[in-house]
């Protein structure tokens, strides 16, 4: 299913990729070529003033088509001080060409009309056409003085200019391409580790409810045991059937304090532990919480130690703090079989406030140190019916994380096993 959804996360996240780079590209071209043509419309807007200010009486023999005129021409044409590498022509008012420079492609006539349609609007045109063989820049420009009307046509072809954006084209889409994979490529890698916490909760959380129903169908299946028992005995009484009615009794204690926790987890999940916070001595508390817990550890034949600072304070929730070291202290008591207990509060170096639960018991492989803290895991499946549900020590570190206490764990096998608590 993760898999799936990684390859659609990465597809959908390609084509907003393409979709985003192909309009880069395109702004990019059209941008480039926009400012472009305006700065060569400028140019040649600017070449076109500068020949009609140039002109002057200087009579000038030349040829079109093999027939030689004589024509008022400018003396910019004698210079050869252009500013562009373009051609020209003039028109006088009565559209007789005046002057005309070109490379030998003999487009003038071609774009003729352009200098006639500006004569009769009185404007000018700026526009790129084909004319022959190629395409061409015409800047058309309209004049009129005291000497009359007049027409300066400046043109230049574009063929280069052709073979620029051709080679801008094909550097964009490549540019394109190869970004667009390097960021699919990207995207597929932090889409994957995006998605991680999501199928880690996801594989938790199917765990979690297998988990529970596991544990809810073990006590349930326990009582309709002894009641069937109970209920086939048609002339026993009370006292005769003592044994099994306990029994279900037992476990219905086993089911109301694993729904309590649940409820407690589902709360923490929805993020609805609200914080009642306080200030008490957790010295108290401590001690409250082993004076109950050392009858247990006695009538197990334990060792229960307590190093206690007198008078010591924090701010938390009271009910949540208790409930935590009730959990660490009990499943000491719970998991040692011989030796003993300890339970030490103190204040470090650093002026942390410490409070650590040490027992000899069975101890933690160092393979299952990671998850000792997850929902339901058992490391020894031994502990499975020694009276816990597996939701312990999640209830603790969870209380832990909102206060943003530390709680840690140290543990060997057969050696015993450390909780550290740092306020």
């Amino acid at each position: 299913m993760f898999r799936k959804l990684h390859f659609k996360l990465t597809v959908y996240m390609g084509v907003i990729l393409v979709l985003f780079m192909a309009f880069i590209a395109a702004g990019i071209y059209n941008f480039t070529r926009i400012v472009f043509e305006d700065g060569n419309k400028e140019l040649m807007k600017s070449e076109a003033f500068r020949i009609y200010a140039n002109r002057n009486t200087t009579i000038l023999n030349f040829r079109i088509n093999g027939n030689t005129f004589q024509r008022i021409g400018p003396s910019v044409a004698l210079s050869r001080n252009q500013k562009l590498n373009v051609n020209y022509a003039i028109y006088d008012g009565n559209m007789n060409l005046v002057y005309l420079e070109e490379d030998g492609a003999n487009v003038s006539g071609d774009i003729r009309s352009l200098a006639v349609k500006a004569l009769e609007n009185k404007n000018d045109s700026y526009v790129v056409r084909r004319a022959g063989r190629f395409n061409y820049r015409i800047y058309t420009k309209y004049f009129e003085d005291d000497k009359g009307k007049s027409i300066v046509q400046v043109y230049q072809n574009t063929v280069n200019e052709e073979i620029l954006w051709t080679f801008l084209r094909s550097v964009l889409y490549a540019t394109g391409c190869t970004g667009t994979a390097i960021l699919l490529l990207i995207s597929f890698l932090f889409t994957g580790q995006a998605l991680k916490p999501v199928k880690e909760t996801w594989i938790r959380q199917k765990e979690f409810v297998a988990d529970a129903s596991h544990e809810l169908r073990t006590p349930l299946t326990v009582i309709q045991t002894n009641l069937d028992v109970v209920l086939s005995d048609d002339e026993g009484t009370v006292e005769e059937n003592e044994m099994w009615l306990d029994n279900a009794y037992s476990e219905t204690r086993v089911m109301a304090k694993l729904i309590d926790q649940l409820l407690i987890l589902a709360k923490a999940d929805a993020n609805e532990g609200k914080l009642d916070i306080s200030e008490f001595s957790i010295s108290e508390v401590v001690e409250n919480v082993c004076q109950s817990m050392e009858i247990l550890a006695k009538n197990k034949g334990l060792d229960f130690k307590l190093n206690l600072e007198e008078d010591m304070k924090i701010r938390a929730d009271y009910d949540k703090i208790r409930r935590m070291i009730v959990i660490l202290v009990d499943n000491a008591v719970k998991y040692t079989e011989e030796g003993k207990v300890t339970v030490s509060l103190f204040t470090d170096k650093t002026k942390r406030k410490v409070l650590t639960v040490e027992d000899t018991g069975i101890g933690i492989a160092k393979k299952d140190l990671d998850r000792i803290f997850d929902r339901f895991y058992r490391a020894d499946k031994a502990r499975h019916r020694e009276g816990g549900t597996g939701l312990g020590l999640s209830i603790a570190k969870w209380i832990a994380d909102i206060h943003r206490y530390t709680l840690t764990v140290e543990s060997t096998v057969n050696e015993g096993s450390k909780f550290t608590l740092k306020m």
